[in-house]
């Protein structure tokens, strides 16, 4: 006779097994074991790409990681990356430390075993200064890029000061620590793909934010990757390319340096700052960061420089040198949209441009601004965005490449909305009919162009002529459903690479009139960095007007006329038309 409760048992352990249960993998490194998820799908998590920057390493670029000899426990989240998370609970606050170089993969058996499929690597957002690899949800991506032969990637890289800190001299602490680790990362997944399912020559990026920002100088960038042999597509969403002023990043270091208690004026040397701070707890370099940050001084954007360009060189060569790849790019309707944004003095309106004039460029922004009625104006994080998604995008295809160019007008719409449809972070408390037919095309696009080059039949690649792109939007009650539409903001680049251009060069042109000083670029030095005052030469003024020379050409005119008029009054003689007024 059939004992039914040993039939219902063994049933659930193998029901429990097929759920949830272990696979173990090889790679260079050591051996890996993951966790699998309803039978094929597996995750490998706190995977090490670098050596912990700790210690002696703090500081330091990252180092590739060293091998082990046991099973590696995989199944598991490890830390993330120490972060000032208190500035927002967007991203709650998991556990936190500066050992955190870890990448989280997400595969299933069909790649592992054919070693074949695409894959994505996802580079988070959180503006340098928050955000972690492990905040994301575990299903969607198991059910929309694994369940679709992608295998997904997401690694951390160092935040705020312990990835940005920069004191003027890379032999000191090189600038650009935290995309160092992400160009680590980038080749360390080259590396050991295939032992995750991937095929070495089929890596796409994907990022959002801050993370968009890194995917597209990625994809740009002859340092990188000149050849194409690391990346093949790159996907980049709502990327605001701010840079940091170098002098801006070295006084809010030395600063760091002084509250810590690590620096003291003429008085300890820029090695003996770094000794310091390597010895420093780093949740007190956290708390300090925080405090700085309540008086508007932050660690929250890179510099135009290492891995990725060489520093000095412009933006405008960086987009004209583009290596030729094909790209996805776009941004949301409203990003951060029309209320006065109040770090816009810290953040320099116009860094994402080459302007001789940075802060009277961003002063002068910030006067057009203010005095704008109220909602009429996108704020400069905004502008940013709009911008450099339309210019990078315009290079691309300059490059040879195919972009597809879009724009999210999805409602609600803001800088993380579009978040709930690619990676399920963000949900709105709420969701809508419409929100949810969103939901069923958006990653199916990005699916679409990591595996095929191609995210809809239906959208068209980029005209620069005509600045196509294509609107996402759905909304059943006025009959509004995804469209190609034209001139993708294009106000939004004439005013900053036509007004905001003029402005900077006369700005300089003034400058060099009334034989004003002007300081290098980027001054490297620990003393107070004093942002220029307003005055005339730093300002528009009457006499720096085109108008002003044509009255002052009317005014000699009209008192050349008068003294025609009195000198044949009182000559009481006809002059002859053909003689001149003046000899």
């Amino acid at each position: 006779m059939i004992n039914i409760k040993l039939v219902v048992s063994l049933f659930y352990c193998f029901s429990i097994m097929l759920v949830c249960s272990q696979k173990i993998i090889s790679t260079s490194y050591g051996d890996l074991e993951g966790k699998t998820i309803n039978g094929d799908q597996h995750m490998f998590k706190n995977i090490p790409f670098a050596k912990p920057p700790v210690g002696k390493l703090r500081f330091t670029l990252p180092k590739w990681p060293d091998s082990w000899k046991n099973v590696r426990n995989a199944k598991e989240y490890g830390v993330a990356c120490l972060s000032n998370n208190a500035r927002s609970k967007v991203f709650g606050s998991p556990p936190m430390s500066e050992d955190c170089l870890y990448l989280n993969v997400f595969t299933n058996e069909h790649c592992l075993v054919s070693k074949n499929c695409s894959t994505l690597i996802y580079y988070h957002g959180g503006g340098i200064i928050s955000g972690s690899a492990i905040q994301f949800n575990d299903t969607f991506i198991l059910e929309r890029y694994v369940k679709n032969g992608i295998v997904f990637i997401i690694p951390a890289y160092r935040l705020g000061v312990f990835g940005l800190l920069f004191f003027g001299d890379d032999n000191l602490v090189p600038h650009n620590l935290a995309i160092h680790d992400c160009e680590l990362a980038l080749r360390f997944i080259h590396q050991e793909i295939s032992h995750f399912g991937g095929h070495q020559d089929d890596i796409n990026l994907i990022g959002h934010s801050a993370g968009g920002h890194i995917s597209m100088i990625f994809g740009f960038s002859r340092l990188i990757d000149p050849d194409r042999r690391l990346i093949k597509r790159v996907i980049v969403l709502s990327p605001p390319p701010n840079y940091d002023m170098p002098e801006l990043l070295i006084k809010n270091c030395y600063e760091l340096a002084q509250r810590i208690g690590c620096y003291e004026p003429n008085v300890t040397s820029e090695q003996e700052i770094v000794d310091c701070l390597r010895q420093k707890n780093g949740h007190d370099l956290i708390a300090v960061q925080r405090t700085m940050e309540d008086d508007l001084l932050f660690f929250w954007n890179f510099l135009a420089g290492e891995p990725f360009m060489h520093l000095g060189d412009s933006i405008a060569d960086f987009k004209k040198n583009a290596v030729k790849r094909d790209m996805m790019i776009g941004n949301t309707e409203n990003e951060n949209g029309r209320l006065p944004y109040r770090y816009k003095n810290p953040a320099i309106a116009g860094s994402f441009m080459d302007f001789e004039n940075p802060y009277e460029v961003a002063r002068h922004w910030d006067e057009y601004y203010d005095s704008a009625p109220n909602g009429t104006v996108y704020e400069s994080f905004t502008q940013g965005i709009f911008v450099s998604v339309a210019t990078y995008a315009q290079a691309d295809v300059n490059a040879g490449a195919k972009v597809y160019l879009f724009q999210s007008n999805q409602k609600p719409s803001n800088h993380v909305s579009d978040l709930q449809y690619f990676v399920g972070a963000h949900s709105e408390k709420y969701h809508t009919s419409d929100m949810d037919i969103m939901d069923t095309f958006y990653s199916e696009m990005i699916v679409n162009f990591t595996k095929y080059g191609e995210p809809s039949p239906v959208w068209e690649p980029l005209d620069p002529a005509k600045m196509n792109y294509y609107a996402l939007e759905v909304n059943t009650e006025k009959g509004i459903r995804p469209k190609m539409e034209e001139g993708f903001h294009e106000s939004d680049v004439n005013f900053w690479f036509i007004n905001m251009t003029a402005f900077d060069r006369e700005v300089t042109r003034q400058k060099q009139l009334s034989n004003t000083t002007i300081l290098p670029r980027y001054p490297m030095y620990p003393g107070p960095v004093i942002l220029p005052k307003n005055n005339e030469s730093a300002s528009f003024n009457v006499s720096s007007q085109w108008w002003f020379y044509l009255l002052i050409v009317v005014v000699a005119l009209i008192i050349f006329y008068l003294i025609y008029v009195l000198k044949r009054k009182f000559l009481k003689r006809p002059v002859d038309e053909t003689t001149p007024l003046f000899k």
